[in-house]
């Protein structure tokens, strides 16, 4: 499947393992979303829901 990215748009990784190639575990967002996945992954660890 292919995803179109406006500009302002980023893939995003929602388990944050940067040695993870699982394609189901990106997903399209902004920099912004980006940035609260990181402040929430910082504060409450891995959801292990995405894994």
């Amino acid at each position: 499947m292919y995803c179109v990215l406006t500009e302002d748009q980023i893939v995003r990784h929602r388990c944050h393992n940067r040695r993870c190639v699982n394609p189901e575990h990106l997903i399209e967002g902004t920099r912004a979303d980006n940035k609260r996945d990181d402040y929430d992954h910082w504060a409450n660890g891995t959801d292990y829901r995405h894994l």
